[in-house]
């Protein structure tokens, strides 16, 4: 199904997101290898977030790239609250199972059992976004991927450059 293989593509681009990306960023502002892996491994995705926001703040990053860093960061909390929306909206069945075709006429039973799961199918596609959105849910995560890219290639140039690390961050 279509929209199925839409929402695996979304999932697996916005943990792109999650993972590498974020975790780069946080790689370049705190050279310590060890600390960052227990961030990632402990916190989760607003927590990593607020971390890599406050680890920028205290490395005394510019205000062009600190402004870049939320609105990044604005949009991907967004982008997580539709992801967590999806993921608790679909079910395991996901409706596949069709009403049994009888080559006979139709009981009043399976009339009310068909109704039932017609009706279920119409709230079901409330639940789920349409495919249209959930490619532009994916859109949106490959293009945060690339922005916080530029912005972990920013922070490394500013550490690189500039001011001498301080803390365990």
């Amino acid at each position: 199904m279509p929209v199925d293989n839409a929402i695996g593509t979304f999932f697996v681009e916005f943990s792109k997101f999650d993972i590498q990306s974020v975790g780069m960023a946080l790689r370049a502002l705190s050279r310590d290898s060890l600390f960052v892996e227990h961030a990632e491994r402990l916190l989760d995705f607003d927590a990593r977030l607020k971390l890599l926001e406050r680890m920028a703040f205290a490395r005394q990053v510019p205000a062009s790239v600190m402004a870049e860093l939320e609105a990044c960061m604005l949009r991907a909390r967004q982008l997580h609250v539709h992801r967590e929306d999806v993921a608790r909206n679909l079910t395991p069945e996901r409706a596949r199972a069709r009403p049994p075709s009888h080559g006979g006429p139709k009981s009043r039973g399976s009339q009310r059992r068909n109704a039932d799961l017609s009706r279920l199918a119409e709230l079901e596609s409330l639940l789920v976004p349409p495919l249209e959105r959930i490619q532009e849910y994916t859109e949106e995560a490959v293009q945060l991927q690339h922005v916080m890219q530029g912005i972990t290639a920013q922070l490394d140039l500013h550490i690189a450059g500039g001011l001498p690390a301080t803390g365990t961050g």
